[in-house]
């Protein structure tokens, strides 16, 4: 398998994976709680109020490095101010004029979701909406301008002192981005040693595994290390290149070990890539000896392509090969392509302003503003699609009700007995692990974490002390199911839109990445990451299915379907990925004659052809068809090969090299016309 499928269907066991530890889980789980420990601890010392919003700050802005844990905490202070300072001004001029504060509230509701979809700037701004119409809303309950402005100026200071404490246990004992990108690089190369030592199936799982995350995460790392200066700005557009470079070592490695017809071993694998991942960990260039030495050779003996890739891996490291700078182009302006000509921003838009609306106007005629958590919640949960939303709503429902429950239970059995702080935060610290161990958990689980802290915190953190009061646990669960509700009802009833788009999207473009592929398009590297990641994204998206209701999903993909379409994209990357790598390393069929090189290039265009025709399909969904010209061509070149053999006799026959050759081209093609032709059969694909 070239990327990992999905662990099981059933939630029982999703919800067991996902709890599973990995490597530095309790690590950051730790670091989570003792920050959150300390603010709270801070908040009650100094009577600042709304801990509970400092507290829960602290899993808003947690991240897993150093970088991105600084500059987002930053991020948080920054937008945080220019926020109270914009509604500090808006409030001076419209406090007096329900109508125009209604009107601001339903502007910034609007604008905030429709850019959180048509721009690159994504969910931050929703965050802004949310808060600038939060505060709108405040003053119907504070109805005195100077005092209302007093209270947001302390609110600066409720977000203030967690960025303190965030920012100091990353500059102190925080994650460095740099060396977590070359320990990632470093454990592909690892990986992909043990694959070509013996390719036994715990390193194809991990392998697997790794794929699947892609080259986004360790690129921002890279990128982190530059504004940080934890890098040289030679290393990083280096650092750029391994990264794409270890991924197409690692993909091949994994395609070579499932492909029987292969050496199964090659001993000398190991050793040669152990060296260049330790000096990639000692951040010092590959020995200069490496290529020369005799465990090279060896290696190169045993399998000339993995080799051939390691040869550009440690000319990239060692300088030999510099890459060309790192070039931000591809990110684009502020706005998608489509921001403009999308109909779904502006619907997505509408529909949560509707959401917005009508939980504001129902606690505010309830004279209830004890439930403002259905306000919140509607910006929360609102995501493009049914599924999407709803996945998020039943994550963030579960982990308030979890929450709500762990803190109710502590008010009645706990907290009466608490005479301190200490004791205090001798709780919010066993809370608040539980509740990160959960967060750090993939995004199938991670929300559940974050809500479970969040009615955590609101229930026990109110005041400055131990409370005992339960209606604030009553109220803001009341208003977080009125939310969920609210939204879902809005959601899948206007303009529902249904994930299986964008699961198509993946499909069909994971299908024209093979095809470039196969067609020798594409650039040298980054298509292997596009291809699986896509594939493992559809996979991951199509999870959320199950979430949307039948009459949205109707007639689009299902999960089945979906599983089939990517199980049978990774059979066929397999041999392809083989054919493109000696290609682009020796040349096809070199010195066979010109006749013959066109019936076999003719056959793999047959092929491509194919799979950008059923990428098409996919795009407006219809399911893919068979095509007789792929066995047809596949007979015809088989003919001309007989044809050709027969007039080589003549002439003494092929070389050895080229009769290998064609026997391994024969063996793939064949594999790939049968795994079509199941494909389009509609078979399960094992």
């Amino acid at each position: 398998m070239l990327f990992q499928p999905r662990s099981s269907v059933r939630y029982t066991s999703i919800l067991w994976d996902e709890l599973q530890p990995y490597p530095g889980r309790l690590d950051l789980s730790l670091r989570m709680a003792l920050v959150t420990t300390l603010v709270a601890v801070t908040a009650m010392a100094l009577q600042v109020p709304e801990a509970a919003i400092s507290c829960y700050l602290v899993f808003f802005a947690f991240r897993a490095d150093a970088g991105s844990g600084i500059l987002i905490a930053i991020g948080l202070l920054v937008g945080a101010t220019i926020g109270i300072l914009l509604a500090i001004v808006c409030l001076t001029v419209v406090a007096d004029e329900p109508a125009l504060r209604l009107a601001l509230v339903a502007f910034f509701t609007f604008g905030g979701m429709y850019l959180t979809q048509a721009s690159r700037a994504g969910p931050p701004i929703g965050t802004v909406a949310m808060v600038f119409a939060f505060v709108m809303t405040i003053y119907d309950i504070v109805p005195i301008p100077e005092l209302l402005i007093r209270g947001l100026a302390w609110m600066w200071v409720v977000v203030f002192f967690p960025v303190v404490y965030l920012v100091a246990i990353h500059v102190i004992a925080g994650h460095s981005p740099a060396r977590k990108l070359r320990s990632a690089i470093a454990e592909r190369l690892e990986v992909a040693g043990q694959l070509l030592a013996n390719g036994d199936h715990a390193a194809k799982r991990v392998a697997a595994t790794l794929l699947a995350e892609g080259n986004g995460e360790l690129k921002k790392y890279a990128g982190f290390s530059k504004l940080l200066a934890l890098m040289d700005k030679h290393d990083v557009p280096r650092m750029h290149a391994a990264t794409d470079a270890s991924y197409d070592l690692l993909t091949l490695a994994l395609a070579l070990s499932l492909d029987e017809r292969r050496p199964r071993e090659n001993a000398a694998a190991p050793e040669v890539l152990r060296r260049i991942a330790e000096a990639i960990r000692r951040r010092k260039p590959p020995e200069q000896t490496l290529l020369s030495s005799p465990d090279f050779r060896a290696f190169e003996a045993g399998d000339a392509l993995p080799a051939h890739q390691v040869e550009r891996l440690v000319d990239i490291l060692s300088g030999a090969d510099p890459p060309g700078p790192v070039s931000d182009a591809h990110m684009g302006g502020f706005f998608l392509p489509d921001a403009f000509s999308n109909p779904l921003y502006t619907q997505f838009a509408l529909k949560a302003l509707l959401a917005v609306m009508i939980t504001y106007i129902t606690y505010t005629a309830l004279d209830w503003f004890a439930i403002h958590t259905a306000l919140i919640t509607c910006f929360m949960v609102a995501l493009g699609t049914t599924g999407e939303t709803m996945h998020k709503l039943t994550l963030r429902l579960t982990g308030c009700l979890l929450g709500g429950a762990v803190a109710i239970g502590s008010t009645i059995w706990l907290v009466p007995h608490m005479t301190d702080i200490g004791q205090l935060a001798f709780l919010v610290s066993a809370a608040s692990l539980i509740a990160a161990w959960i967060s750090v958990g993939s995004e199938r689980i991670s929300y559940i974490g974050w809500q479970m802290a969040l009615c955590f915190f609101l229930v026990v953190l109110h005041g400055f002390g131990p409370s005992l009061d339960l209606n604030e646990a009553r109220d803001r669960i009341i208003g977080i199911v009125f939310g969920n509700i609210v939204v879902s009802v809005v959601f899948s009833t206007i303009w529902p839109v249904s994930i299986g788009q964008g699961i198509r999207k993946s499909l069909a473009t994971s299908g024209a990445t093979l095809a470039n592929l196969l067609a020798r398009r594409g650039g040298p590297t980054g298509d292997y990451a596009d291809l699986i990641s896509g594939v493992a994204g559809a996979l991951r998206q199509s999870e959320l299915l199950r979430f949307e209701p039948a009459n949205v999903r109707r007639g689009d993909i299902d999960a089945r379907t979906t599983e089939r379409i990517a199980l049978g994209l990774q059979e066929l990357a397999a041999p392809i990925i083989e054919l493109r790598e000696h290609d682009r390393a020796f040349g096809p069929l070199r010195g066979a004659p010109a006749p013959l090189k066109r019936a076999v290039l003719g056959y793999e265009r047959a092929v491509a052809q194919w799979l950008n025709g059923q990428a098409e399909r996919l795009e407006v969904w219809h399911r893919p068809k068979p095509n007789s010209d792929l066995s047809l061509a596949l007979r015809r070149l088989k003919a001309r090969l007989a044809r050709a053999r027969k007039a080589s006799i003549h002439a003494g026959g092929f070389p050895r090299r080229i009769r290998d050759e064609l026997a391994w081209r024969l063996a793939l093609y064949e594999k790939i016309e049968t795994v079509v032709r199941r494909l389009a059969a509609g078979d399960a694909l094992e």
